[in-house]
């Protein structure tokens, strides 16, 4: 299975990045686009990371499974503004594919209507004027959307991504690599 992750300059660097991994860990294939017109993204923090592509380069969403929206304030505003990043979250949910949000990303796809009636989390504060059910919870799951909380919580939004698409004795497995631990 594949997934896209949009990158934004701003993108907060755990979510992005802890996710991808945690994703790639689990067998899962993550292609990283930028939204700009350069390869080169620089996160929250300063780090500058080389996306895998440009969104603009995409002409197809046919051959990918899931779609990831990390947070960060900036990276957040980035995504919200952009005209590329909209069509993609539609197309993504017009074909009932998974679409994933941490920290501040969820109030993207409340901003364009997608959390109207569902139960979802972000970051404390970018729940409002969005419609939705926010239950402030660390990782909620409803219908083809997950939506975490905060940075904090990048491993189990991965891990949450990875039982949706692949399994549950698959998560379990990569949980027990991440800690550390010998399976039986």
């Amino acid at each position: 299975m594949r997934g896209l992750l949009l990158l934004a300059d701003g993108f907060e660097d755990t979510e992005a990045l802890t996710t991808r991994d945690v994703l790639i860990r689990g067998g899962l294939e993550v292609l990283t686009a930028s939204i700009s017109d350069s390869i080169i993204v620089t996160s929250s923090f300063g780090v500058q990371v080389a996306a895998n592509t440009l969104l603009s380069k995409i002409t197809s969403f046919d051959s990918f499974d899931f779609l990831v929206l990390p947070g960060g304030g900036r990276g957040t505003q980035n995504l919200k503004d952009s005209v590329l990043v909209k069509t993609t979250i539609e197309n993504f949910m017009n074909a009932n594919k998974l679409v994933c949000a941490i920290c501040a990303a969820p109030s993207i796809l409340g901003k364009y209507g997608y959390l109207e009636n569902k139960h979802f989390t972000c970051f404390a504060g970018c729940e409002n004027g969005y419609p939705g059910i926010f239950t402030g919870e660390e990782v909620v799951k409803e219908d083809n959307i997950i939506t975490a909380r905060s940075m904090l919580y990048s491993v189990p939004f991965a891990l949450e991504i990875i039982e949706t698409l692949l399994g549950k004795e698959i998560k379990e497995k990569v949980l027990i690599g991440l800690k550390g631990q010998v399976s039986k």
